[in-house]
């Protein structure tokens, strides 16, 4: 069984209102035994529509658990929520984070971070040693390659943070900033689906493998689930799920790894 919980504000009632609120409420209570998903808005990998959380990664998870005999749920925060409340232990895992010694990860991932520099269809800028001066937007809380913000500081660019990917493409498009740092397969597929007049600078930049991001307590659950990660991949279900989104399989985004 799967729940999807969506955190709302208090309410304010006094104890004894609250407590029938709770026993009425349709919104379901966490038990004990069911594992904590936090994600943030980035399709297709995750996505929130019309009340249901779907996508590349929602999919293998659902598919995992399965495996395990894990109930699971879904909770949608900003990323850096995200990072604070999995590391506190108020959730279990993060989605698609990079590797960080706060969390438990890997070794098994299924999906990657193309560090790639996207700028206007109007913009004369072709390459990313052109961007001296210029405003690149960033996402808070990700942990870019130290080659990158190198390269920025190199160029004495301004580095502008937003709050995911979605924002920071939609700020590129509506000439915001000069140049946005995002993944390149899933960017294609949002820049075609809001019709973004945006493009990238190839070749990208830099890559890193995204992982599963469990709180440091939860060992065996990690454990767990990483093998059932990598059954989904031997078993040929990570590339039919990517199929599906890219109409290409995991295998070819990693051939050239």
């Amino acid at each position: 069984m799967e729940i999807l919980f969506q955190p709302a504000r208090s309410s304010g009632l006094p104890g004894y209102l609250l407590t029938l609120v709770l026993l009425i409420s349709p919104v379901p209570i966490f038990a004990d035994d069911q594992v904590t998903f936090c994600f943030s808005d980035w399709p297709p990998y995750a996505e929130m529509t019309d009340g249901v959380v779907d996508g590349i990664t929602v999919r293998i998870i659902r598919k995992a658990a399965q495996l395990i005999g894990r109930e699971i749920s879904f909770v949608q925060h900003e990323w850096n929520e995200c990072l604070e409340k999995v590391k506190q232990g108020e959730l279990d895992v993060i989605l698609d984070a990079s590797s960080r010694p706060t969390y438990l990860q890997g070794p098994t991932s299924f999906n990657s971070y193309v560090d790639t520099f996207w700028v206007s269809n109007k913009s004369k800028i072709s390459s990313y040693d052109r961007l001296s001066g210029r405003r690149v937007a960033l996402v808070t809380g990700y942990n870019y390659d130290d080659r990158l913000h190198g390269h920025l500081k190199s160029l004495d660019a301004e580095v502008v943070r937003g709050k995911d990917d979605p924002t920071i493409l939609r700020d590129l498009d509506q000439g915001m900033v000069d140049a946005a740092v995002a993944d390149l397969a899933s960017t294609f597929l949002f820049t075609q689906k809001n019709n973004l007049r945006i493009h990238p600078i190839l070749p990208p930049f830099t890559a890193d493998r995204l992982y599963a991001s469990f709180n440091r307590e939860k060992v065996e659950l990690q454990s767990n689930f990483d093998q059932a990660f990598a059954r989904l991949i031997e078993q040929g279900f990570v590339d039919e799920v990517y199929e599906e989104f890219y109409g290409t399989t995991f295998s070819n985004f990693t051939a050239g790894e």
